[in-house]
């Protein structure tokens, strides 16, 4: 194949998955990126700004804005590390908490019904495949290609 319908096919199905997935967390009263933090946290219960921006799609520059909208809603609280004074650790609040016990499941049903379509065999095979692009592009990116 010398054609480009692979990425154009590929950027679709983001795009549509993208809309879904924002549609999805916006009935929660939240933005993407947002979902992202508290997901993050919900999993790993602490983490520093820096851990946050390793886990989640968010850009550096726009991570304190999201952060910042989070503990004004009384999702999370950010406590200055005991490690290092120049960070932060991020966790849930009670609030965060009970929202992500609320919303984490009924997001991730959701998700599900959408990669369900696939058969085992299937989403492997796709995970595999997208790794294997990242890491090319990751690379290539790093190479200033």
């Amino acid at each position: 194949m010398n054609d480009l319908k692979t990425i154009t096919v590929l950027f679709r199905a983001a795009n549509s998955l993208e809309k879904i997935i924002r549609d999805d967390v916006f009935e929660y009263g939240l933005n993407v990126s947002e979902f992202g933090v508290l997901e993050a946290l919900y999993h790993k219960d602490s983490l520093t700004l820096k851990g946050v921006i390793d886990k989640v799609l968010v850009p550096n520059s726009s991570m304190t804005y999201v952060v910042e909208n989070l503990v004004n809603k009384g999702y999370i609280i950010k406590k200055q590390s005991e490690k290092d004074r120049r960070s932060y650790v991020l966790e849930l609040s009670e609030k965060g908490r009970a929202l992500m016990d609320k919303i984490f499941i009924l997001h991730a049903k959701n998700m599900r019904e959408i990669l369900d379509i696939l058969d085992e065999a299937e989403e492997r095979t796709l995970q595999r495949a997208l790794v294997k692009i990242g890491k090319t592009c990751k690379m290539k990116n790093q190479n200033g290609s």
